[in-house]
């Protein structure tokens, strides 16, 4: 049977439980409901990427949107060491039909369509392969890096016309995949819904939140009546409220761990900017000469001396701290012993070295997040007009709902959504993915795990290729 996957980028578990009656869709699912774990950190590009290869960060390779090499860098679908499930469909002739699955650019050529995702910079071709695009008139790219200023600012202004704009987002995404799924054949499709994170990230307790889940309720409403498939509903991660933030390169520069570029001056103008554009009438703020002043002055991130500094925190996003060896004990111990409202709130997790760099993830505690920006004042502060409000929480949702799914309660990993979905196909699953399958079917088959160099060969084929290995062609 086909299957259908539907990201909602960090669904929080709380927020469907106490809004699910007035979710009437989602309420469909709620007998096959539990929490979905996800990545450390709870970030969209790694929890994403273990969603859709079914392996954890340490094998496909992405923990973050960016990567130090000498200097920060953007990943992009290269990044990844593993094959997503669309490739292992296509490896054994399934078609598949991906929309606005982060990291997913450049689109790459598979069997079937991809309409990429987050990362896609603007003006560059989206769509693999290229004669899907007439089924894409009026597709809203979020032509965004990862947080986008101007957006922060109509969020503190007007969220009525941030709704607005994110709800043309969520239209756009379904009349995309309706289109694609009418005009092409598939045996799996994924379509991934961002404006839930957004909204969280700028609106986190107001009543635009629920808005947003509203309508991306409505939206999977609509998919379900034009298709009859197994579907799975995921989110990468869930949220929470900030009550403060933690400056983690101050921290490190106050330890002298961190060294600066000659910019200090040109961040304290950008602070007093800030400072002085929040005391101006509402409409000065959305021209876009200040948003340029503001975002390039007050919110710049390429402040630190990279070739001096011994320690630096990558991203806000990454919640990660990349030292060199000789100080690595010395960071562990600083992250482990700081304190905050009279509680040590971070605990440092070493996940991989090479000859000159330690990379070690912070799990941080609910109701703090991790800010990157060097601005040689505060360690903790309570979030200011313009940062973001809400923060990545540690459990997504995983949801299910289908003619051979039955009731279940539980709590799964996102690297279970691969295998749960190839059995839901009765499709063999790779030997080298992590996940396992949860017990949520009515009629089970026997997994079948095959070694990957086997996978999509027939037993006729193997044959064939022994045969012709041991006569030495």
């Amino acid at each position: 049977m086909k299957s259908i996957v539907i990201g909602i980028d960090g669904a929080e578990p709380k927020l469907i439980d106490k809004w699910i009656d007035e979710l009437p869709n989602l309420q469909k699912f709620y007998q096959c409901y539990g929490k979905l774990k996800s990545t450390l950190p709870p970030s969209s590009a790694p929890a994403w990427t273990s969603i859709v290869t079914g392996v954890s960060p340490s094998k496909h390779g992405i923990y973050d949107f960016f990567y130090f090499d000498g200097d920060i860098k953007i990943v992009s679908s290269r990044s990844r060491k593993k094959p997503a499930i669309w490739n292992l469909l296509g490896r054994i002739g399934r078609k598949s039909i991906v929309i606005n699955v982060p990291i997913t650019y450049p689109p790459e050529r598979i069997n079937g369509v991809v309409v990429s995702g987050l990362l896609t910079p603007p003006g560059e071709n989206f769509v693999m392969p290229l004669e899907a695009r007439k089924f894409l008139s009026g597709y809203k790219m979020e032509h965004l890096i990862i947080d986008d200023l101007p957006i922060r600012i109509a969020s503190y202004y007007n969220p009525e016309k941030v709704v607005k704009i994110l709800n043309e987002w969520i239209e756009s995404r379904t009349r995309a995949g309706i289109a694609l799924m009418k005009n092409f054949e598939w045996d799996f499709s994924m379509i991934v819904y961002r404006a839930t994170d957004l909204v969280q990230h700028f609106l986190w307790n107001k009543k635009e939140v629920f808005e947003i889940y509203k309508k991306i309720d409505e939206e999977i409403g609509k998919i379900m009546e034009n298709f009859r498939a197994n579907y799975f509903i995921v989110s990468d991660h869930g949220f929470y409220g900030i009550r403060r933030n933690i400056f983690l390169n101050n921290l490190l520069y106050e330890k002298g761990f961190v060294h600066a570029v000659k910019e200090e001056k040109g961040l304290k103008i950008g602070k007093k900017i800030a400072k002085i554009l929040s005391y101006m009438p509402k409409n000065f703020t959305h021209l876009p000469f200040i948003r340029k002043i503001l975002f390039s002055l007050a919110f710049k991130k390429n402040s630190i001396n990279f070739e001096k500094s011994t320690a630096f925190c990558l991203s806000s996003s990454s919640r990660a701290i990349i030292c060199k060896k000789e100080v690595e004990k010395e960071i562990i111990r600083l992250v482990n012993n700081f304190e905050c409202e009279e509680k040590k709130i971070m605990k440092a997790h070493e996940i991989y070295e090479d000859d000159k760099k330690v990379y070690i993830i912070i799990e941080l505690q609910e109701g703090y997040a991790i800010m990157d920006m060097l601005n040689f004042e505060r360690i903790v502060d309570k979030p200011e007009k313009f940062h973001f409000k809400g923060e990545h929480g540690k459990n997504g949702i995983f949801m299910a709902h289908g003619k051979n799914i039955k009731e279940w309660n539980g709590s799964i990993s996102v690297i279970d959504v691969v295998p749960t979905v190839l059995y839901s196909m009765n499709i063999e699953i790779p030997d080298y993915i992590e996940g396992k399958t949860p017990d949520l079917f009515k009629k089970k088959f026997k997994e079948k795990r095959v070694k990957w160099e086997k996978y999509g060969i027939s037993e006729k084929e193997m044959k064939k290729i022994k045969k012709l290995a041991k006569s030495g062609l």
